[in-house]
């Protein structure tokens, strides 16, 4: 055995024992010098290259592995390798790529092996590949990966998993094609789809977030409670459910589902990003920003990681930076929910050019669609010029889905601010059915309040309470008209109870025009 050999005993054996430090310090000193050595055979220097890599690798030092790789087989003695050992160089820089998340780099060169030459290992990293940048031959790739082995883990891992009884589910064309809907934000044809398809975790999740990106929550909600009980260690699309919880107000599920999904794996994102929603529904903005970046930390390809960024910031008032958090969200997966977070940033940003562009494109993607309507209405009706557009958007949204509460919502904005509150609250009590939630009956209460009828806003404020008690918003209503109704029973000298003309609160919604009236009170 001559040296080389030697050498890359001596690293196989330190990396078997978990030296991995020693192995790199070892092949840091010496490989370099029988790399560049051309009096050793092709073969030797490959066996030294791709023991030196593989310790580079194990020591997550991926860009130096990729880059030890790509300088060997640039040089002139690319030439004298063998086919087989181009193919397994070839192998070993798609796995740097991989590593490095350049995943259209991977594919491409493990599109260089020839298509009879390729191992379970070959075809399960191209599918995985392909479905990441959503490329048409993913489904390709699934099938021809089960043929050869139709228990392959990584393909079961985004295909449909295995059914309790152990054998396989194959419906690799079926999912594939539903992931590629759902990229083209195709929801309603992919739920369709995955309807079809043999009941399964995944599919039931992926089904949930159809529905969700839809406006369909209660419809959403269901599956993803069907899905987790289908498999409770479910993981996918559980950051979405985290959110669905968290926009209906439900804090303590959300708070549930996030410590299950911990004490599941800790070394995943989505249980952070849980708890992200959970102290953003609490109002702890800090702590919710610190668990969106740990998410982002464990998982840097996470889109839900810096969707749930981009909700912190919202709400801290840092709308470039909720831009910019929506914008990587974006990139990562497209979806109706980054482009709403990339409307609403923009909006509150006041960039309603950027914003228009985002919904147009939205509603391009997602024709006859209620809340991608919704969003350019959304955009339109802060323009004077463009509020009749805005209206006829907003009321062809509604007319499509009656559910469409942020239709409901601009729409009613819409007619306070022509004046016309009484047709801001018929509108409401129209759609009221169809969107029961809490936060529908406290924008109700404050038409209400705005209408001057009392009575019925202190109701709506309280049956906004009883189904969410943590309605800041509510209370603060509620409090106020009880305060208009009762203006003797509040007690003056309480340092607590100050003139809300003087501090009007911020969040509530129609609060200049609350303010006018409670002058006329005191003027009566």
């Amino acid at each position: 055995m001559n040296d080389a050999e030697t050498l890359v005993a001596e690293l196989r054996e330190l990396l078997d024992n978990d030296l991995g430090e020693s192995a790199q310090l070892l092949a840091d000193l010496t490989c370099p010098s029988y790399l560049h050595d051309t009096r050793l055979p092709p073969a030797t220097r490959v066996s030294v290259l791709t023991a030196y890599a593989q310790t580079l690798t194990q020591q997550s030092q991926h860009r130096r592995a990729l880059t030890v790789l790509t300088d060997f087989v640039s040089t002139p003695e690319r030439a004298q390798l063998t086919g087989g050992q181009l193919e397994d160089l070839a192998r070993l820089i798609a796995q740097s790529r991989w590593h490095l998340g350049e995943h259209d780099m991977c594919l491409a060169q493990l599109r260089q092996i020839p298509r009879t030459h390729r191992t379970v290992s070959d075809l399960a990293r191209m599918a995985r590949c392909a479905a990441l940048l959503h490329h048409e031959d993913a489904a390709q790739l699934y099938a021809e990966l089960l043929r050869v082995q139709p228990r392959a883990t990584e393909a079961l891992v985004h295909v449909s998993g295995a059914k309790a009884d152990g054998s396989v589910y194959r419906a690799p064309a079926q999912m594939a094609a539903a992931r590629s809907m759902i990229a083209a934000l195709q929801y309603a044809k992919a739920a369709q789809l995955l309807a079809r398809m043999r009941p399964a975790p995944q599919v039931t999740a992926l089904r949930a977030t159809c529905h969700w990106m839809l406006g369909d929550v209660r419809r959403a909600r269901m599956l993803y409670v069907r899905a987790r009980q289908e498999d409770p260690s479910i993981l996918c699309e559980m950051a979405l459910f985290a959110e669905l919880l968290a926009s209906s107000g439900d804090r303590l599920d959300v708070y549930s589902l996030g410590s299950d999904l911990l004490r599941i794996d800790q070394a995943k994102a989505e249980g952070w990003v849980c708890m992200a929603r959970y102290f953003l529904c609490r109002g702890q903005l800090q702590e919710a920003l610190a668990l969106a970046w740990k998410a982002q930390g464990l998982s840097p390809s996470c889109a839900d990681a810096y969707a749930a960024e981009g909700s912190v910031q919202m709400a801290l008032g840092s709308f470039d930076d909720a831009c910019e958090a929506f914008l990587r969200a974006h990139a990562l997966h497209r979806s109706a929910r980054t482009f709403r977070g990339l409307v609403d940033a923009h909006v509150r940003a006041g960039r309603f050019k950027e914003a228009f562009v985002y919904a147009k494109e939205m509603a391009e993607l997602m024709p006859r669609c209620a809340p991608a309507l919704a969003a350019v209405g959304v955009v339109l009706s802060h323009s004077p010029e463009s509020a009749e557009k805005a209206q006829r958007l907003l009321q062809a949204a509604l007319d499509i889905d009656p559910k469409c509460a942020d239709a409901v919502a601009a729409l009613a904005s819409l007619h306070v601010a022509a004046g016309a509150v009484d047709q801001a609250v018929l509108l409401v009590e129209k759609y009221l059915p169809h969107n029961d939630t809490d936060d529908m009956y406290t924008r109700y209460a404050d038409l209400l309040t705005l209408a001057n009828d009392l009575p019925r806003a202190a109701a709506n404020y309280t049956t906004a309470l009883t189904i969410n008690p943590d309605n800041d918003r509510a209370r603060v209503g509620f409090d106020r008209v009880d305060k208009l109704m009762h203006p003797d029973v509040a007690d003056d000298d309480d340092p607590n109870n100050d003139d809300d003309r003087e501090n009007p609160p911020e969040h509530m919604e129609y609060a200049d025009e609350l303010v006018d009236e409670e002058e006329e009170e005191d003027m009566l």
